[in-house]
């Protein structure tokens, strides 16, 4: 390399070409040329600060080598859990309404009229249900964050959900704390959509609830009003999916979630930062 180098200085012109190396513990990672149109000698000084500055700039290269993989590790896991909740909510659709078109089948076989309009009307909601679960999944990976404040956010996203389901979403956010960093937000945003989504398909409520507490430690409360089930006997099947998507997400970022619930007195779902949510000077609405 120093050859080629010395030949580009040599044609270019160039009467002195020195080279730093740029090394991170030991690990050349690169070189500078610097090219000069007199004969220098840096002294032992000037080499000790090009030295320096090509530490420097070594670290830089490797905190964007690092940044780069940690970026890619990210998208990776958001892929993983993608396909996750695709499986486990449109497949199991798809896995139902195949079972309904062959009970159709056998109906037409039998020519039972009464079966045949029972099994259509399953098919039919088995579609409804999956086109529900498709255009949710599309909501959750289009919402965007801002930067600083996951209000408006959530505001979005609640708007979505009464449209959706019709029923009452209200939002409060009381307190003062440090502004959650983009990836938080995009994963608290997620477990808040997915409790959403589980109010919507198995709650029968008319009424939710999402809380924000940003002091001491931030924490989003997702409530409803609807039928509940026995915390004793775990969740209902249905439910038990979406309970585990949400754990998942929890535990990616170090959260804590927890579910309570009754029969008759609805669910609620808290999910709990680690991180203490110091004051700044932000005023949270409520």
């Amino acid at each position: 390399m120093e050859k080629t180098s010395r030949h580009r200085c040599a044609r270019a012109g160039f009467e002195t070409l020195v080279t730093i190396p740029v090394r991170l513990h030991e690990r050349v990672m690169g070189e500078v040329d610097l090219f000069f149109h007199a004969r220098i000698d840096p002294s032992p000084a000037e080499r000790s600060l090009l030295e320096a500055l090509s530490r420097h700039l070594a670290s830089g290269m490797e905190n964007l080598r690092l940044n780069a993989l940690e970026k890619e590790s990210a998208i990776s896991q958001e892929r993983h859990l993608l396909a996750r909740e695709l499986h486990d909510s449109i497949a199991q659709s798809l896995a139902f309404l195949k079972i309904q078109v062959q009970l159709m089948r056998d109906a037409l076989k039998a020519a039972d009229p009464e079966q045949v309009a029972n099994v259509l009307e399953e098919i039919d909601a088995g579609v409804r249900e999956s086109y529900g679960d498709v255009r949710e999944l599309l909501m959750h990976f289009r919402t965007r964050t801002n930067t600083e404040d996951i209000e408006p956010a959530l505001i979005t996203t609640l708007k979505k959900f009464e449209h959706q389901s019709g029923i009452k979403a209200l939002l409060s956010i009381q307190g003062q704390g440090m502004p959650l960093s983009p990836d938080l937000q995009i994963q608290v945003l997620h477990i808040v959509q997915e409790a959403l989504s589980n109010v919507r398909k198995h709650a029968a409520a008319t009424r939710v609830w999402v809380d924000v507490q940003q002091q001491p430690a931030w924490r989003f409360e997702v409530r409803d009003n609807g039928v509940g089930f026995d915390t004793r006997l775990g969740a209902p099947d249905e439910t038990h999916v979406g309970l585990r998507i949400m754990t998942e997400r929890s535990q990616r970022i170090g959260a804590k979630l927890g579910v309570t619930s009754m029969p008759g007195h609805g669910t609620c779902v808290v999910v709990t930062l680690q991180t203490p949510a110091h004051p700044s000077t932000r005023l949270a609405s409520s």
